[in-house]
């Protein structure tokens, strides 16, 4: 599109019309300076960009009254030929020079402490593994640019989740935060599951969801996630370990045969089986 320099705004040329708020700082020959308007009420590039054929930025920068502190990212996406190193906000939006400008991308200057997601998610090609935050980015580094994974510096303690669902072939069974992010395991890569390591008193639900076949009965947590058994892998059921105290409701909603009358807890989830499983009903009798 050429766009037009100028900081007047027509509402009858615009592709949308705005709210009713902003049509009513419109004159009455239908314009607005949009430059002061920004200044009085906020910045709002992104619409005028999508619904106008003004270059707006171009004219600022021209007038020598751009605000390049607080909307250097702007330049970055919609006015790339009037980019200046020297005046670009590296410290606040790096991340749009990796997004939309990856050619004036400079590598001294990015703010790689804030920043470094996005280099891995949208210029890979300019990564630098000893100035990337892998403490804070990690994850978007298995996620989207994975050739560029490093063991050593991954930040396995936060981010091994990351690991398992993006990259289950650099798994390290020493390395991973199984107390932290053993549900990952489980739901991602079930191949890798550790019953040793596996964090079975939080995650067990992600087991009997994910990879029932890995549960084992001995270290599953019964007392919070036997719901979990019935609802998913009853034929994990144990009728024994279940608890039929807190989580007798979900027998009789997923899996009624496995509804052991002299464990079932009548008191607290009768209406459960009148729901879900009456014929049981005759069950409580005897």
């Amino acid at each position: 599109m050429n766009r037009i320099v100028t900081n007047i705004v027509n509402i009858n040329d615009l592709k949308e019309r705005p709210c009713d708020k902003w049509i009513g700082r419109f004159n009455e020959n239908g314009e607005i300076d949009a430059h002061k308007a920004f200044l009085k009420y906020g910045q709002q590039y992104e619409w005028l960009y999508k619904y106008s054929n003004i270059d707006l930025i171009a004219w600022e920068i021209e007038n020598n009254c751009f605000d390049w502190k607080n909307n250097s990212w702007a330049i970055a996406e919609y006015c790339p030929d009037k980019f200046d190193s020297d005046k670009y906000n590296w410290e606040k939006d790096s991340w749009a020079v990796a997004e939309y400008l990856p050619d004036k991308f400079n590598s001294d200057k990015f703010n790689w402490e804030k920043d470094s997601w996005s280099v891995a998610q949208y210029c890979p090609d300019k990564f630098d593994p000893d100035k990337f935050n892998w403490k804070k980015h990690s994850d978007i580094v298995v996620q989207y640019c994975s050739d560029k994974f490093d063991s050593e510096k991954f930040n396995w303690k936060d981010h091994s989740w990351a690991v398992a669902k993006y990259y289950p072939d650099k798994f390290d069974n020493y390395k991973f935060n199984w107390e932290k992010d053993s549900w990952a395991v489980a739901a991602y890569c079930p191949d890798k599951l550790d019953p040793d390591k596996f964090n079975w008193n939080e995650f067990s639900e992600y087991v009997a969801q994910y990879c029932p076949d890995k549960l084992d009965p001995d270290k599953f947590n019964w007392k919070r996630f036997s719901y979990s058994v019935a609802e998913y892998c009853p034929d994990k059921l144990d009728p024994e370990k279940y608890n039929w105290k807190k989580y007798s409701w979900t027998v009789a909603e997923y899996c009624p045969d496995k509804l052991d009358p002299k464990r079932f807890n009548w008191k607290k989830n009768i209406m459960s089986v009148v729901m879900y499983c009456p014929w049981k009903l005759k069950l409580k009798e005897k």
